[in-house]
């Protein structure tokens, strides 16, 4: 089997795994009514979602990330999250995950989840989900001196899974993952069917973008390094 058959795969969560975009909108939007600040464009809001919250309502509220206001609506987001889409998790699961995730567990093939959600609020969610026995290692927001885009996380990944950042692929439905991927020296795989567009995507430097699970599923099975070139639906 070669190195590229083997080759790790890191997963974004929200949107990439889970169809959890809409629920995070939902309870962004709860958060920013109750702040009784101006609603920000809806374009804006949903350009926040996937990325650590400090910096999602330090933007949409206007203010410092260290503000006393944007650690209460951080705090009041993570209560309502718990309390209404964690229990939906199952639910949530993007059609098609947990088999392409046991065909790449059968292939050998390393498996990572790299998030921007924090440890306590990603494990809350994988449990319910029913996928948390299929990662090697889960590497979350705070566990490297910077966030996505940055490559701390990927990198970590990389390193807890014992293999070189150009070794592994990084799979994500949002521009930060993409960007986060080619610090890293990483291929980048983008999934259309959360968050960003496959314009955009491809624009942050997806080498190839799916429309669907499977068509992800078929991507990452005959992937090579030299044919990771044109999207694929």
């Amino acid at each position: 089997m070669t190195a590229q058959a083997t080759a790790p795969v890191l997963f974004d969560l929200d949107g990439t795994l889970l169809d959890t975009p809409r629920a995070i909108m939902s309870v962004l939007d709860r958060v920013l009514a109750e702040s009784g600040r101006p609603a920000p464009p809806r374009k804006q809001v949903r350009a926040t979602v996937g990325r650590p919250l400090v910096a999602a309502f330090g933007e949409l509220l206007d203010l410092p990330h260290e503000h006393a206001e944007v650690e209460a609506a951080v705090a009041r987001f993570r209560e309502l999250f718990r309390k209404t889409v964690v229990p939906e998790a199952k639910s949530m699961v993007f059609p098609g995950v947990p088999e392409l995730l046991k065909r790449l567990r059968s292939q050998g093939r390393p498996l990572a989840i790299v998030t921007s959600k924090i440890r306590a609020s990603t494990e809350e969610l994988l449990e319910p989900a029913g996928l948390s026995g299929h990662f090697d290692t889960v590497v979350c927001h705070g566990m490297a001196p910077r966030g996505k885009p940055h490559p701390g996380l990927a990198l970590l990944a990389a390193r807890q899974l014992g293999r070189a950042p150009e070794e592994c692929l990084v799979v994500g439905d949002a521009v930060d993952d993409m960007r986060m991927a080619h610090a890293a020296g990483m291929k980048a795989i983008g999934v259309s069917y959360g968050v960003a567009t496959a314009g955009q995507l491809l624009d942050a430097g997806a080498r190839v973008v799916c429309e669907t699970v499977p068509a992800l599923g078929e991507t990452l099975g005959v992937l090579r390094s030299s044919a990771m070139t044109t999207p694929r639906g």
